[in-house]
């Protein structure tokens, strides 16, 4: 007889610190049953949609000590694991299976001290975390690193282009995608090869950015076609492979004031990551690719301009560094730790 699988309840906000446990999912889900609780109203319907990364689903019992105990008692993990700030007081204090904190990371809070060493484990996201932790008298505390760096290979995206240098431009909205013109303009006078694949971040736009380039030879990544000098993908989910073809890139959502979108994915490809002022939501990514070396923050279109020309002529260089590699070793510490925990 098959053994029974251990039960495991794993908690999360919203979708996106979803989309951050997925990897570790996907690896936890074969050996354990998972119970997946989160506590946003709008992630429902996009987390029945993922229903590979566990067997089920519910949202987060109101945070009153008879509902999370009657909750736990119906589902009886093993264990609890709590992704990032989800320090809900009576969660954590009235339930009995032992519980591990995922991708912590300190703010210094009262509340934090308190419930902090009802963990049984705490897997951080630095090494100064671990330490503010152990300050507060928490036991086992592992530094494995930020979750949000683990990324996966995407699948292959067909992209017609044999050769050359090539900005590809991600996640753009308006009013950026005029700056990108006036740069690739600016560029190809220098580099008469260089050509653009610019992906509107909401690609019901991708008619109006092509006719942005009126003048150029402007071709759709839907038609597959050759000769093109602007390529607008009008597909969902390419993006990420896209960028392997790249010679530098450019993430959107950061020269207007929307705080930024994924700057690590063409990190993936080592490739070097230009982004403009406005990266409020991305910040941790942001730091760690300036601190990496891969990372480039630019204010204006003339800086803009003088660091792609840096780039393009093999002027400026980059750092050796793997993302491919950190990722995997990110996620090694967490299955790792993981594991000896839950088979103790």
């Amino acid at each position: 007889m098959e053994k029974e699988k251990g039960k495991l309840w794993v908690h999360t906000a919203s979708v996106g610190e979803f989309n951050t446990i997925k990897p570790l999912l996907r690896r936890l889900v074969a050996k354990y049953h998972i119970i997946l609780t989160y506590f946003s109203f709008r992630a429902k319907e996009y987390l029945k949609a993922q229903r590979g990364f566990f067997h089920e689903l519910y949202r987060l019992p109101i945070d009153l000590p008879p509902l999370v105990r009657r909750f736990e008692k119906s589902v009886k993990p093993d264990a609890i694991l709590i992704m990032e700030r989800e320090l809900w007081p009576s969660l954590i204090l009235f339930t009995k299976a032992p519980k591990v904190w995922l991708n912590a990371y300190a703010k210094e809070s009262l509340l934090e001290r308190l419930l902090s060493k009802r963990f049984k484990l705490i897997l951080t996201r630095g090494e100064k975390d671990k330490d503010k932790f152990l300050s507060y008298g928490c036991k086992e505390v592992i530094a494995c690193g930020n979750l949000k760096f683990l990324l996966e290979e995407p699948p292959e995206a067909f992209l017609r282009f044999s050769e050359g240098k090539l900005l590809v431009a991600g996640s753009t909205h308006e009013g950026e995608e005029e700056l990108l013109k006036s740069i690739f303009l600016k560029l190809k006078a220098d580099f008469p090869e260089l050509k653009l694949v610019i992906a509107p971040r909401h690609i019901s736009r991708a008619q109006k950015v092509a006719e942005l380039f009126a003048g150029l030879k402007v071709s759709f990544k839907s038609a597959e076609e050759e000769g093109w000098q602007v390529l607008v993908v009008d597909t969902l989910g390419e993006l990420f492979s896209l960028y392997r073809y790249a010679s530098f890139t450019f993430v959107g959502g950061t020269f207007v004031p929307v705080g930024g979108h994924n700057l690590l994915e063409p990190a993936y490809f080592k490739k070097p990551v230009l982004f403009g002022p406005y990266t409020h939501k991305v910040k941790d990514l942001k730091d760690f690719l300036m601190e990496k070396g891969m990372g480039f923050e630019i204010r204006t279109e003339e800086e803009f301009y003088h660091l792609a020309r840096k780039l393009l002529s093999g002027e400026l260089a980059l750092p050796d560094f793997d993302l491919k590699d950190h990722s995997q070793k990110v996620l090694h510490c967490y299955v790792h730790a993981l594991g000896a925990f839950l088979e103790k």
